[in-house]
């Protein structure tokens, strides 16, 4: 029971569900309904949307499996009651379990390369380029004072818009027929794609603040160990600041178009006041426990913009 109880904790659940929905939402709610009202033909039925949803988590899961490796001796730090190698699972084992993913992966994405008509044959290399980027964010990259975070958050961004790529000749098809319509449908997306990175990037930027002692001790030279957290809190608390300023931004948007008013008030107590209370928390911030608060209140917005950004 504890060994499965390990192995769920190392898939992080929660966190693939957020991958899978940041996929599901954008497509099957915006870009797929606006494709079939402009007359196109969608490229992707839903078995093949599965198998990109599929490569995609699986990939995400990957990466959770080698972080978690090259992470094992600052995790028996920062989170001794969590460590999952060496009681549950060897580290071999783990090397094991990523290469079986990612050979997975690779199956899938051959699979989608050949169904899916597309002119640069994406599948083939943007799955192998996302897994090899998560390789080296938790081989190198990870202990970086910056370019870990700023790397990581840009991968979050890019799962909603992976359909893109997938839905490529029907959007430029349909373009012809409802510009404005496509237009407006892709701009939806890539919304969602900017709400993952910018979410993403608080949430690494905390988490950072959350992990200085751990990092410390292990020689990790991110910015809170690099500068010290007083200095790394200022990068975070401009980001939380940035993140509320454009659900405020969104929510006189909405209001401005004369969306339902239980919407806006949906989004300013799930959205907007989490992120102010997500700013003030760091800038309040002291012990490990703060941070690990703060985290929530990111966790909270980051399902609820999943939601309330789908077009009503």
């Amino acid at each position: 029971m504890n060994w499965i109880l390990a192995l769920l904790r190392l898939t992080r659940l929660p966190n693939l569900c957020i991958a899978f929905l940041s996929q599901a939402i954008p497509y099957w709610l915006v870009l797929r309904p606006a494709l079939l009202k402009a007359g196109a033909i969608p490229a992707l039925n839903e078995r093949l949307f599965g198998y990109i949803a599929a490569a995609t988590v699986l990939t995400t899961f990957a990466g959770y499996v080698i972080n978690d490796y090259f992470d094992r001796h600052i995790d028996a730090i920062n989170k001794p009651e969590r460590v999952i190698y060496g009681k549950y699972i060897t580290p071999n084992i783990a090397l094991l379990l990523y290469a079986v993913l990612i050979l997975i992966v690779y199956v899938l994405a051959w699979s989608i390369d050949k169904q899916v008509p597309s002119t640069n044959r994406w599948p083939l290399w943007l799955f192998p380029a996302v897994s090899f980027a998560l390789l080296l964010y938790a081989w190198q990259l990870k202990c970086t004072a910056v370019l870990g975070n700023l790397l990581v958050s840009v991968l979050c961004g890019l799962v909603p818009v992976i359909l893109i790529f997938a839905e490529e000749r029907p959007i430029w098809l349909a373009s012809f027929r409802e510009p404005i319509q496509i237009q407006q449908a892709l701009g939806l997306v890539w919304v969602y794609g900017l709400f993952a990175f910018i979410t993403n990037l608080l949430r690494e930027q905390v988490k950072d603040l959350e992990d200085f002692q751990g990092d410390a001790a292990c020689g990790c030279a991110t910015l809170a160990v690099v500068k010290g957290p007083r200095f790394a809190k200022k990068p975070a608390g401009f980001t939380a600041v940035s993140v509320s300023a454009l659900v405020a931004i969104l929510l006189y948007f909405w209001h401005q178009t004369q969306v339902p008013v239980w919407r806006i008030a949906t989004g300013m107590v799930f959205m907007l006041i989490p992120a102010l209370l997500t700013t003030f928390a760091i800038a309040r911030a002291h012990t490990k426990r703060d941070f690990a608060r703060a985290s929530l209140w990111i966790k909270l917005m980051m399902v609820a913009g999943l939601f309330l950004l789908i077009p009503g």
